[in-house]
């Protein structure tokens, strides 16, 4: 059976390994071989997990096959995308990531289950970013309650990728 426990910096260099293959695995086709590997180097590093758990407010959460085997994860932290109007105290689920075969196993519902009740309790508004071409994404955020507010250019190495920013409507009273 799939367990969900919380991450810790131990496991920096396990997040980096699957960060980068279920990237490859998922938006490799778009880019040239120097621009994904210009993004991976910096952003699916040991080190750039490192940093994450050093900041304050993140939280990550991993998958873990019954063999140990990390199968994806989730990251949570204050939000850093580019919103017009950005009020304080917001929060940002970072990455959700699933291997390929730990697809349709409930694991991405339970994650982001698990990331927005963390995130409303420590933050006062979400927000979540999503590849512009990523409908399946789109549609999992709607139906959480997520709608598009603004649209930027993330860069993966010198290509540029649109991307939606999308907040979550307020579950608090």
């Amino acid at each position: 059976m799939t367990a969900i426990r919380r991450a810790g910096v131990a496991d920096a260099q396990a997040l980096a390994d699957i960060g980068a293959a279920t990237f490859t695995d998922t938006f490799a086709h778009l880019y040239a071989p120097e621009d994904l590997e210009e993004f991976l180097k910096y952003n699916h590093c040991a080190a750039y997990y490192d940093d994450f758990f050093d900041e304050k407010g993140s939280a990550a959460w991993v998958a873990e096959a019954p063999d140990g085997e990390v199968i994806g994860y989730c990251t949570v932290a204050p939000c850093s995308l580019p919103a017009p109007g950005m009020p304080a105290n917001s929060g940002e689920l970072c990455r959700l990531y699933l291997d390929q075969k730990a697809q349709g196993q409930g694991l991405g519902k339970a994650f982001l289950t698990l990331a927005l009740d963390w995130l409303e309790t420590h933050f006062d508004h979400v927000y979540v970013g999503v590849y512009s071409e990523n409908f399946r994404a789109q549609e999992l955020y709607r139906r959480y309650g997520f709608e598009k507010v603004a649209e930027y250019h993330f860069l993966v190495g010198k290509h540029p990728d649109l991307e939606w920013i999308m907040k979550r409507r307020s579950q608090k009273a």
